[in-house]
């Protein structure tokens, strides 16, 4: 993360301050705005960090969310205890082959719990930590969106994409798949989990991190590897 990226950072944090939210999203959103975020050059075994993975209706930018599922973790401990799974509601009509990948069709979507209550637990949660996920972008724009559509703010989020950072770790591989969750994860010796599942895919991204840290020079600083 540049000294640039991080004063925008800092700056969309303040400007969070005085937000008009219901009392649920905006106990969430002072935690976040107030969290001990850690420093640039905290090492990154030691950050507070949050995985988190989204099942959505596509990858359009208009795309719905259908699950969360994200843990807390450090890069010497997963908290499995902290992991959450939550069926986001939708009434939209879902694309079919994204329904044909994660299996939530439009019954089951349109029993999920609302956006906003479901937001305002993961904006909590993520306070002060580092989102983690393979292709870490995803995550990071869906949830930024649905920031903005339901409680109307622009939220600065700090990331670290495993997907990035496998590519430096092992650059040059050519294999089309090479650099996806599933075959990273068995380069490191990592067990294969089905995919396709929010909280499982979070808990794989937790697990990938660590691996990836253990081949980092033990100073690595957060500023090292955050996008």
């Amino acid at each position: 993360m540049s000294l640039l990226s991080r004063w925008r950072f800092e700056r969309a944090l303040a400007a969070l301050e005085g937000a008009k939210l219901p009392p649920a999203a905006l106990c969430a959103l002072e935690a976040y705005r107030t969290a001990d975020w850690p420093q640039a050059d905290c090492p990154a075994c030691k950050a507070p960090l949050l995985a988190l993975d989204f099942e959505l209706d596509g990858l359009r930018r208009d795309s719905h969310l259908l699950q969360a599922g994200w843990l807390p973790f450090t890069a010497r401990a997963i908290a499995l205890r902290g992991a959450v799974a939550r069926d986001i509601r939708s009434d939209a009509s879902l694309d079919r082959k994204a329904v044909t990948i994660h299996g939530i069709g439009e019954q089951r979507a349109a029993l999920g719990e609302n956006l906003e209550d479901v937001l305002a637990d993961l904006v909590g949660a993520l306070a002060g930590r580092v989102l983690v996920a393979h292709a870490a972008g995803i995550e990071r724009s869906a949830l930024a969106r649905a920031a903005k559509a339901a409680w109307g703010i622009d939220l600065p989020i700090r990331t670290i994409c495993t997907l990035k950072l496998e590519q430096r770790i092992s650059p040059r591989l050519t294999h089309a798949e090479a650099y996806r969750l599933g075959p990273v994860r068995a380069r490191y010796g990592l067990p294969d989990y089905a995919a396709h599942d929010a909280l499982t895919d979070a808990i794989a991204a937790a697990e990938l991190l660590q691996a990836q840290l253990s081949r980092l020079p033990t100073g690595t600083c957060l500023d090292e590897i955050e996008d």
